[in-house]
């Protein structure tokens, strides 16, 4: 697998207004990775996973924060990379936000290219019906970033839309994997925005992702976006409008998180350090007053300065599909998830080589797909991998594949796929460009009934440039699989070496 590093640095010319310099609350708390709940990384890859891990951008905390030369506002939804806003559809709120916005605007970032068509935009639902039980069930936005990171995404434009018309659908094609394979998610991360120095990050994220090069003053770093999880029941009490003669008069503003309801995946686009609201009606819009009596100043009591927040509502939502959030709102006691941060780092990728299936199963979660190699012909396996779609997607807990055929509900038809197994291959190392031996195993889960049937399989080899060379059929004796499992070991020739 090849893999670009990410292109940052490009000639900006949006012109933002003086930076403000904020000092007056407690700032004891440094900007830090943080998991504090299952919506933040998968449990079962257990309190050491490490979500930036294969990341190469600085980590939080790994770059120094200097607030002044912070501009006061930042809109990256203005940005030629960033997609129009969405209207989502049925419970896929948490895939708008961290595929069909913030990962379509990363790759966009990174590949130099803007988000005015389909060609360039991620579609939300490709991720979505991956976990979704086939059921109009929400999602996190980490689900949508670790599908990136395991299998890829696709742009709309091969995966037929930024949404379908049917829920628990997966695409029927080796080529729409293909492409997946080569949009993929390196790292992402949470944080808390509790404190003055987390907000300052989050501020230098936004703007040039906390990478201002002194040795090139003339080109900056374009800022990243945030996930962000709101409550958005009775949104009404929340929700006032900026009166006259104030900064940003007219315009929608969020004072706190909804009082009730469940959570709602939206994207933190940016922020505006003069945008304010006066919430405890004293005639002054400040940040220095202890609003909140708990014996101190803080973040809590700030009543000016707001994030941009872009919601998946559709572009008449709120006059324009965004709406302003105070900082102070973020830190909820009563919504911790609110109180959180998410970041994402993208990354392109080549295969050298992978499967090309064409199988059929009457229940995908139940399905177990084993893959093994070894670099001697006549050697058992010595390395072996369960891709996580074709094992009914453990790493989010039981089901989550749906207990519906391989295609999607009532849809039995053969799904053609395609596995990347370039990972699997640098197991060998780089002395094994000879002989070696590929296995695949297809059974179903303990106490399972399910059964299937593998109609082709064959292994395709690309060169380094991603060009395809070849297609290597395998021959298949038994096909069908179920109460007995499908063995399949075949010799490959000629490895690609990166």
């Amino acid at each position: 697998m090849t893999t670009y590093p990410k292109r940052l640095l490009i000639s900006c010319s949006l012109v933002f207004s003086a930076s403000m310099n904020p000092g007056t609350a407690d700032d004891t708390s440094q900007a830090q990775p943080a998991y504090p709940g299952s919506f933040s990384r998968p449990p079962s890859e257990g309190k050491d996973y490490n979500t930036w891990r294969d990341a190469t951008g600085p980590d939080i905390g790994g770059t120094k924060v200097v607030p002044e030369r912070l501009p006061s506002r930042v809109d990256n939804s203005t940005r030629p990379q960033y997609p129009a806003i969405y209207k989502q559809k049925w419970g896929a709120c948490g895939q708008f936000a961290s595929v069909a916005s913030i990962f379509t605007y990363e790759m966009n970032v990174l590949n130099g290219t803007i988000a005015d068509s389909d060609a360039t935009r991620f579609p939300a639902h490709f991720s979505w019906n991956m976990m979704n039980r086939a059921e109009n069930k929400g999602s996190e936005a980490y689900h949508g970033w670790e599908v990136a990171k395991r299998i890829g995404v696709p742009t709309a434009k091969s995966y037929g839309g930024v949404r379908l018309n049917k829920i628990g659908v997966w695409p029927n094609g080796y080529q729409i994997w293909r492409e997946a394979m080569e949009y993929r998610v390196s790292g992402y991360r949470y944080t808390p925005a509790n404190t003055i120095s987390q907000l300052n990050e989050a501020r230098g994220w936004l703007y040039d992702r906390n990478q201002a090069n002194p040795n090139e003053p003339n080109k900056q770093t374009i800022g990243g976006l945030f996930a962000l999880d709101g409550r958005m029941g009775e949104l009404k009490k929340v929700t006032v409008t900026i009166p006259e003669g104030e900064h940003a008069a007219g315009e929608d503003i969020w004072t706190r998180w909804g009082p009730t309801g469940f959570g709602h995946g939206i994207t933190c686009v940016g922020y505006d350090d003069q945008v304010g609201y006066d919430l405890n009606g004293d005639g002054k819009i400040t940040n220095d007053l202890d609003l909140n009596d708990d014996g101190k100043v803080t973040l809590a009591d700030w009543e000016r300065g707001a994030y941009i927040v872009a919601n998946s509502w559709g572009e008449k939502w709120s006059k324009d599909g965004r709406i302003y959030l105070l900082y102070s709102a973020m830190i909820d006691p009563t919504w911790k998830r609110g109180n959180y941060l998410g970041r994402v780092e993208v990354a392109r990728s080549l295969p050298s080589m992978t499967l090309r299936l064409k199988l059929a199963c009457d229940d995908r979660t139940d399905l177990r797909m084993t893959i093994g190699i070894a670099g001697e012909k006549d050697a058992a396996a010595e390395h072996e991998f369960a891709p996580e779609a074709f094992n009914g997607w453990p790493l989010f807990g039981g089901g989550n594949a749906g207990h519906v055929p391989m295609a999607g509900p009532d849809d039995d038809t053969p799904l053609e796929v395609g596995i990347d197994l370039t990972s699997l291959l640098k197991n060998l190392g780089p002395d094994k460009n000879g002989k070696a031996k590929l296995f695949l195993w297809l059974s179903r889960a303990a106490g399972s009934d399910a059964t299937g049937e593998l109609h082709e399989c064959a292994i395709r080899s690309y060169d380094s440039e991603g060009k395809f060379l070849r297609e290597s059929p395998l021959n298949i004796k038994d096909r069908k699989f179920g109460e007995s499992a499908l063995k399949i070991d075949a010799v490959i020739n000629d490895l690609i070496s990166e």
